[in-house]
């Protein structure tokens, strides 16, 4: 990830993101289109946290710390090796209460050894309002300091 200023007054993360095909409907034929190599502006921030999780890939129970969070995503470094679209059941531990939040299903977006990007795609109402107030306070806590 790169931070790169595009004016004084703007800023944007430019991110590479992985290959990934998906087939498209033109007429009466598929298509299969691949969107290798371009970069994507990621339109949030990721709030910086120290959390455990452990995911759960097929045969495997990874444990890993995730370093960044927002509500739709994390980047973990972990203990188990992952391959981009790989899918994970997640436990997130938040600091702000012992309860962890269960993640049903997240996919492996990026990889670079033990450090990975994943993004939620299953999670319960509660789980998302965990979440969210979680950065929520973050957020304020770090707007009231600066």
């Amino acid at each position: 990830m790169r931070k790169v200023g595009l004016t004084s007054m703007f800023s944007a993360i430019i991110v590479m993101a992985p290959v990934e095909y998906f087939a498209i409907q033109t007429g009466d034929d598929n298509q299969l289109m691949s969107h290798a190599n371009k970069f994507v502006i990621r339109t949030y921030h990721r709030i910086p946290v120290r959390c455990v999780m452990y995911y759960l890939g097929g045969d495997f129970l990874g444990k890993g710390t995730v370093m960044n969070l927002c509500r739709n995503g994390f980047r973990v470094l972990g203990d188990h090796q992952v391959v981009p679209g790989m899918e994970l059941v997640v436990r997130l531990t938040l600091p702000d209460k012992d309860e962890p939040v269960e993640i049903q299903r997240v996919v492996v977006r990026w990889v670079r050894g033990l450090l990975f990007g994943a993004k939620v795609v299953t999670m319960t109402p509660e789980g998302e309002d965990r979440v969210g107030t979680f950065l929520s306070s973050r957020l304020r806590a770090y707007c009231a300091s600066s």
